[in-house]
């Protein structure tokens, strides 16, 4: 009998299993047909829209965008028109949109509205209440929210408004993934040097976060304004490691007499103690300064460093300016295997590549 119960027990468990199994695949298999009835209906109206050149939509339209599915096929019926129709689309309802959203209190919603009007919004710096509303949504507790949001700001082209982003940001000491700054910041559409100098007006206000960001944003788009004002916040001894290092990959990558004594001070500064991050970022740049005899031997007392890193660093530099078979000597003479190694190494790496 105990047999006869266990063995229902278990095929009613096996029985609820299975029709759990095919309720989650039905629901996982009705969202396209969902998604691709909600998109015509979107397809249709929009282009009806632009036709008329009307492009107001109607409230309950408008209301129907709460649900993220709707918010989806939006976006996907946005992306068929034109850049200025699309555009057209966005501002005229902005009021409506932006109302609908304050009012919706997911952060799930928010980071997800803000990934898609990043894709949406050729705004060119004209973004109107959607810049207001990506920056209340860097209130969000979500970091999913906050990032989408970031980028959204990015794709506005608008230098003002990234200034309010990440001085905000700072001023509630909110951080940010530094990575995700970086790259965020290289996707700005709008005037570069305008963004650099309403950033470099906040250098000190801003966390390090952004800080380190603004700089590796002057070093991949080669805005050299503002060297000085680096190599003395580098010099000053209040900079962290980070931000040093930062400055340091920036001021290496144009060769200059003054770049270079920049460099030489770092190195003598930090030889001696046990932060060899600095040492090692400025000599992989002195890569830069073929035919340089003072960096030449500068390099080669460094690859005979005890830092691996650093070792490795000053041999690559070495290999890529060229080594002469009295530079090899003269390393080989200090009885360093391990630099030779390194060379070694190195120039085999060069010349394959």
């Amino acid at each position: 009998m105990y047999i006869a119960i266990y063995l229902c027990a278990l095929l009613c468990i096996v029985a609820i299993v299975i029709c759990a199994y095919h309720a989650t695949n039905a629901r996982r298999n009705a969202h396209p047909r969902r998604l691709l009835k909600a998109t015509r209906r979107f397809d249709a109206l929009l282009q009806e829209r632009v036709a008329s050149g009307d492009y107001h939509l109607p409230g309950r339209v408008v209301r129907c965008l709460r649900r993220t599915i709707n918010l989806e096929a939006f976006s996907q019926s946005c992306k068929k028109l034109g850049p200025n129709e699309r555009r057209r689309v966005l501002l005229e309802n902005q009021q409506a949109i932006v109302s609908l959203q304050l009012c919706e209190r997911s952060t799930t919603v928010h980071a997800y509205f803000a990934y898609l009007l990043r894709d949406l919004a050729p705004f060119n710096g004209d973004e109107g209440a959607y810049g207001d509303l990506m920056l209340r949504f860097l209130d969000d507790d979500s970091v999913y929210a906050r990032e989408n949001a970031l980028r959204a700001i990015y794709s506005f082209g608008d230098a003002r408004l990234v200034e309010s982003a990440l001085t905000s940001l700072s001023s509630r000491g909110v951080s940010h993934n530094q990575k995700l700054v970086s790259d965020g910041l290289l996707t700005f559409g709008g005037d570069e040097a305008e963004l650099a100098e309403l950033l470099m007006s906040h250098y000190d206000e801003l966390l390090e976060c952004y800080r380190n960001s603004l700089v590796d944003y002057l070093n991949h788009k080669g805005i050299d304004a503002y060297d000085e004002r680096l190599i003395k916040d580098a010099k000053s001894g209040e900079a962290s490691l980070d931000t040093e290092c930062a400055i340091i990959r920036k001021i290496n990558k144009v060769p200059s007499e003054r770049n270079l004594a920049f460099v030489e001070d770092v190195v003598k500064r930090y030889q001696d103690g046990d932060d060899w991050e600095p040492v090692a970022v400025a000599v992989a740049g002195l890569r830069h300064y073929e035919g340089n005899t003072k960096v030449k031997e500068l390099l080669k007392d460094k690859v005979t460093s005890r830092n691996w890193y650093i070792r490795k660093n000053a041999a690559a530099a070495l290999a890529s300016i060229g080594l002469t078979k009295k530079d090899i000597d003269e390393i080989d003479a200090k009885n360093d295997r391990f630099a030779m190694d390194a060379i070694r190494y190195e120039r085999r790496r060069v010349s394959y590549a």
